[in-house]
């Protein structure tokens, strides 16, 4: 063999096969068990800059802000949903001392919902993700949502009176117990977001690592 020829294909042995892109379905090929950070066709993310920097992996939920597809580690889970409740704390506790001081009650309230507002998105896409890691579909985050937005749907309603002949009281009751229940289904999806992966590629794309 010539010694200046290059190989530019994979190499045996260094380069396997991790499965298809998610989203244009090229062949990618890991370098020592390592994706490459852009799938070579679409330039789809497959795995966040740098794994071991909880920055970067919060950049990339923000990045893939309205993306569900592919999957994420738990370390980008973890990562974003400790950054989004540091944050949240940090809001709920300035609210607190402004409405100690009666600034709160002089302002609006819609103010303090756009920083919930603005991580509910990207919070339920690595979920979902997430999930994908583990083989499993978005069901039960599907359920969980819509548990949480009927059952405060029908006891908003029962406090404001619409419609007294049909949200009535017991429906009222009913709502706060299906919702009191919801937050066993919202600890088994955080219980499986502590779960390990599932190893190579799977029918949501490769493993990101």
């Amino acid at each position: 063999m010539n010694p200046s020829t290059s190989t530019t294909g994979p190499v045996a042995g260094i380069h396997t096969y991790a499965g298809d892109c998610p989203i244009c379905g090229q062949a990618i090929m890991a370098e020592q068990r390592r994706l490459p950070h852009l799938c070579p066709t679409c330039k789809h993310p497959l795995r966040s800059a740098d794994p071991n920097s909880p920055w970067h992996n919060v950049l990339h939920c923000l990045k893939l802000y309205f993306d569900p597809r592919g999957r994420s580690t738990r370390r980008e889970f973890w990562a974003f949903t400790i950054s989004a409740l540091v944050l949240l704390g940090i809001e709920a506790g300035i609210a607190l001392a402004c409405w100690k001081n009666g600034m709160l009650e002089q302002a609006s309230l819609w103010p303090w919902l756009i920083l919930p507002a603005l991580l509910i998105c990207p919070f339920m896409m690595v979920t979902v993700r997430r999930l994908h890691d583990l083989g499993k579909n978005a069901t039960l985050l599907i359920v969980f949502l819509a548990i949480i937005v009927v059952s405060c749907s029908l006891i908003a309603l029962h406090s404001e009176q619409v419609l007294p002949e049909v949200i009535t009281a017991s429906v009222a009751d009913w709502a706060w117990a299906l919702l009191r229940a919801d937050i066993i289904l919202g600890s088994i999806i955080l219980y499986l977001s502590t779960q390990h992966r599932l190893y190579g590629p799977n029918q949501y794309g490769p493993a990101p690592k």
